[in-house]
């Protein structure tokens, strides 16, 4: 026996000795025996020795004496089988000692069962992992006494397990009725609310954990993301710029706060967290990157080229990093390294579009279109996006006036994506530059079947009628419709002019190409109209002087040499 084996058998006599004396007034006298009617805790086949068992049982369990206390309780169980208290010891002693079937064994025994029972029920069927049975029981338990926490508390997280977000909900809720004051009650329904999309919920609920809990990082942290999903960037901001200012080493939440800054134009405060964080660590190749990319963003060239250099130095295989070197070197035209960084790029990552199209672009702007076409060539075998190079090549065969391999080229990528304006635009274009007027016409015109409002084909196919002098009335109408789309664009303007001057409409047509001249004076096409309207009106040295400014802008345009007698 332990050393308090003294003051144990004196609580045992005392509390003993109490029962003997009112259990014995209650069996002595018939008329108060209200305890064999109405006393769930000893019904009429319990005796003095099992109530004696249950007691020493009792005092064992205060003592944490448990494998004692299960020896009285079985030995009181055995005496009175039916009693509903004895039995209801028996499982929780059972239940204490991590004896989960036995404790299972004896509460299901238990008839009736009262909201306890249903309780012990449930904590046996969820530490043995039966959730389903877990939640019948605790229900049962909430149906008798919905103030018991615990329940309430184990619904909600089986059935947050489970994936019922609504049920979970409503037991967090009951919950919180409970215990307003909970933080950790508030976070749970918060979490849930945001995972349910309910934003209008999860707002509030995490404001309430920061009210009681004002430097709660996972509620500063799920305000940031609810109000990021609710496109609130600015709200999103301020409670990431707190959560990095709590935590200022963590790297996700400031990696956050640096997109969301860089997204909303507020660069300058970009750039500043992302020197902080790249000062605060400095072997975090990320945060490198990601400083280099906000320094070339932000046009800081020198700076974004040191950051890559030294990032390179640890990952010199990160093609993203070659084609930003590459796009640097390209803007300030130094073509031989963007060729080297593209080369890099696709040699490094071969199926990336990017950078095959700007690799091919360096050759463009070197005026080397076979070698572009080339790259065109070796990316549709690389990338499989053989729409987007067979469009950029039959472009390439445009601009070297090969405009036969652009119509088959360009023919090719429309029959791979028929409804794609972009290219049907191309094709168009190709096939009126290749002088087949009504194959060009048939091309806008399934455009514009397809985008009736296409401000560009509208134009385009307006100004070739005008052009030709036929369809002048559904001329007129294209390009005033486009006009309405881009009513200060200098093309557009001139093609008003151009269909005015083949209507006859002399003056009106001079309006227009004025208008368009104080938008693109520079431009030959504009300052050869407004000749031939000057020539129309008679007025020939007007007509001349704007003949030899447009044969100034395009010396070898033979068709102004001509009309200037040269």
């Amino acid at each position: 026996m332990r050393s308090s084996e003294g003051n144990l058998n004196v609580m045992r006599k005392i509390v003993f000795g109490f029962c003997l004396v009112f259990w014995g007034y209650f069996l002595l006298n018939p008329t108060l025996n209200v305890f064999s009617r109405e006393n769930e805790k000893i019904n009429e086949e319990s005796n003095l020795e099992a109530f004696q068992h249950y007691v020493d049982g009792d005092l064992f369990e205060l003592s944490k004496d448990y494998s004692s206390a299960l020896a009285e309780y079985q030995k009181a169980v055995s005496l009175a089988p039916n009693n509903p208290e004895i039995r209801f010891a028996l499982a929780q002693a059972y239940l204490m000692i991590k004896d989960v079937e036995s404790a299972k064994r004896e509460a299901l025994q238990i008839v009736p069962k009262d909201a306890r029972t249903h309780k012990l029920l449930g904590d046996c069927y969820r530490v043995t992992g039966q959730d389903d049975s877990a939640i019948v029981a605790y229900s049962m338990a909430v149906q008798q006494d919905s103030t018991d926490i615990s329940n309430l508390w184990h619904l909600a997280v089986l059935y947050q397990l489970k994936g019922d977000i609504n049920q979970a909900i409503h037991y967090w809720k009951m919950v919180a009725d409970l215990q307003p004051f909970s933080p950790q009650v508030y976070l749970q329904l918060a979490s849930l609310f945001l995972q349910n999309a309910n934003l209008d919920e999860a707002i509030p609920a995490y404001k309430k954990v920061l009210d009681l809990q004002p430097g709660n990082l996972k509620a500063i942290g799920g305000l940031a993301e609810s109000y990021e999903t609710k496109n609130d960037l600015d709200e999103a901001i301020k409670y990431y710029q707190r959560y990095s200012d709590l935590e200022p080493a963590n790297q996700a939440v400031r990696s956050k706060l640096i997109a969301l800054l860089y997204q909303t134009g507020r660069k300058d405060e970009a750039l500043k967290q992302a020197e902080t964080f790249t000062a605060l660590s400095p072997d975090d190749l990320d945060a490198q990157k990601r400083l280099g990319v906000i320094y070339l963003s932000s046009g800081d060239y020198a700076k974004a080229e040191s950051v890559f250099v030294s990032y390179l130095k640890s990952n010199p295989d990160d093609p993203q990093i070659h084609f930003f070197l590459g796009k640097m070197a390209l803007d300030k035209e130094n073509f031989d390294k963007a060729k080297e960084e593209f080369g890099i790029t696709v040699a490094l990552n071969d199926s990336v579009p990017d950078g095959w199209a700007n690799l091919a672009l360096v050759y463009l702007r070197q005026d080397s279109i076979g070698k572009a076409i080339e790259v065109y060539r070796q990316a549709l075998e690389k990338t499989g996006e053989e729409v987007y190079f067979l469009f950029l090549m039959g472009n390439a065969y445009a601009r070297e006036n090969n405009y036969d391999s652009a119509v088959v080229i360009l023919n090719k990528a429309s029959d791979k994506s028929p409804h794609d304006v972009q290219i049907l635009f191309a094709l168009g274009s190709a096939y009126e530059r290749k002088g087949d007027f009504d194959q060009a016409v048939a091309v806008f015109e399934r455009l514009l079947r397809i985008d009736s409002a296409n401000s560009p084909a509208l134009n385009y196919l307006g100004y070739m009628f005008a052009d030709k002098g036929i369809r002048l009335d559904e001329s007129l109408a294209m390009i005033k419709k486009a006009l309405e789309v881009e009513p200060d664009n200098a093309a557009y303007l001139d093609s008003y002019g151009w269909v005015l001057f083949r209507r006859g409409q002399l003056q009106e047509a001079e309006i227009q190409i004025r208008k368009a001249l104080e938008v693109m004076k520079s431009d030959p096409i504009i300052h050869e109209h407004l000749g031939d309207i000057y020539n129309a009106m008679g007025e020939t040295k007007k007509a001349r002087r704007e003949w030899e400014e447009a044969l100034k802008l395009a010396p070898e345009n033979e068709n102004l040499k001509n009309k200037l007698g040269k």
